[in-house]
């Protein structure tokens, strides 16, 4: 198995542990969901108007709800992926579908600098 050099190179289930090791549990399959109503998240797309997104219907039920990176206002999704405010590194995005940037988002947040590239099964 070729080693996860970087958060871009998680994919399926490798994507969703990390996800799951990020919110403090070892088990892909109890991820927390966390779906308590519509969250407003920045468009930067033309406009620049917030838009109603829920996480919980949008990116089906293997989706991470961000919503503590929504709360923090930190948090902007677009067409093409998903980037967070980082104190330091300035803005860290990561692109392809929604659920696959927002996860890695999610995991380059909570993990930061502390994700390793051990190779998972």
């Amino acid at each position: 198995m070729r080693e996860k050099v970087s958060i871009q190179d998680l994919k399926d289930a490798d994507l969703a542990l990390w996800a799951a090791r990020a919110q403090g549990i070892e088990e892909r399959m109890k991820i927390k969901l966390y779906a308590s109503g519509p969250c407003l998240y920045r468009d930067t797309g033309s406009g620049g108007a917030p838009f109603a997104f829920r996480p919980d219907s949008d990116l089906g039920d293997t989706a991470i709800l961000i919503q503590e990176m929504a709360a923090a206002g930190i948090l902007t999704i677009f067409a093409h992926g998903a980037q967070f405010e980082s104190n330091g590194f300035g803005h860290v995005g990561f692109t392809g579908s929604v659920p696959t940037a927002l996860t890695r988002c999610y995991i380059a947040w909570k993990l930061g600098q502390d994700f390793t590239a051990t190779p998972t099964n």
